[in-house]
């Protein structure tokens, strides 16, 4: 047999089994397997995903979608009520009398995270402050920061005396003490009756009202501090004043 006929029969063969190759074992085959698993990937949890929201339905409960979770009628009832009565409970406040955006701050004046924000939260209300109202709640972070638990109670009395912006500002600048003689010493500059400061401090006047705040952000799971209650929607801390333009935009526009 000569040379060519032998090149000629060889590449005869490799034809004839590249042709008969069975199909799962070609490139285009594999592709379309990949494509059949990945369609019956999608089915089933499609079918799961129905199936789910289909007993939560029939049981009543609620889905909130920002929360990404399903509430019980009791639980979403309940939490509704809680985020009603934060937004009208009497804490101080800035900003809207008639608002459409509400936002409920939980904050520690000891926070680093929260100092930070205070920049962010001050352009925000300069440009929304028509729409919306800011209302802070006392969440001091007293386990972790020592003295935090008094800039709260100094503060409460500053509210008293009808400088609480200027004196949670106070707190929130430089790096100050939070022990009891720093405290009085920053209620100095506000033009106050220091007396009745430094009495309403030493009886600790409103430490009931800052643990109620407390309570009823454990009630929330606040994570942390701060944390921002906006419309009735629990967002962590730590906004960027672009991230906060996009959900005041989304608000308005019914979006969220």
């Amino acid at each position: 047999m000569g040379i060519k006929k032998r090149i000629k029969d060889r590449m005869s063969d490799a034809v004839v089994k590249s042709y008969y190759k069975p199909w799962h074992k070609r490139v285009s085959g594999r592709i379309f397997l990949v494509f059949i698993a990945l369609v019956l990937f999608l089915a089933i949890y499609f079918i799961v995903r129905v199936g789910i929201g289909y007993y939560h339905v029939k049981k009543g409960d609620i889905y909130n979608e920002k929360l990404n979770i399903w509430l019980s009628q009791e639980q979403y009832v309940a939490n509704q009520k809680l985020v009603a009565d934060l937004m009208t409970d009497d804490d101080p406040w800035l900003g809207a009398d008639n608002p459409i955006i509400n936002v409920v701050a939980y904050e520690s004046f000891a926070c680093p995270f929260c100092k930070a924000d205070q920049e962010t939260l001050k352009r925000v209300m300069k440009k929304f402050g028509p729409l919306l109202r800011f209302t802070t709640k006392d969440y001091p972070t007293e386990g972790i920061h020592p003295g935090a638990f008094d800039a709260h109670l100094a503060a409460s009395c500053a509210n008293e005396q009808g400088v609480y912006w200027e004196y949670h500002d106070l707190l929130f600048e430089g790096d100050p003490q939070f022990d009891r003689k720093n405290l009085k010493l920053l209620s100095k500059n506000l033009g106050i009756d220091i007396s009745q400061f430094n009495d309403c401090l030493a009886d600790e006047k409103y430490a009931s009202e800052i643990r109620q705040d407390y309570a009823s952000g454990v009630e929330l799971d606040i994570p942390g501090t701060p944390t921002y209650i906006i419309n009735g929607e629990i967002i962590g801390g730590g906004l960027s004043y672009e991230y906060w333009e996009e959900i005041i935009g989304y608000i308005l526009k019914g979006e969220l």
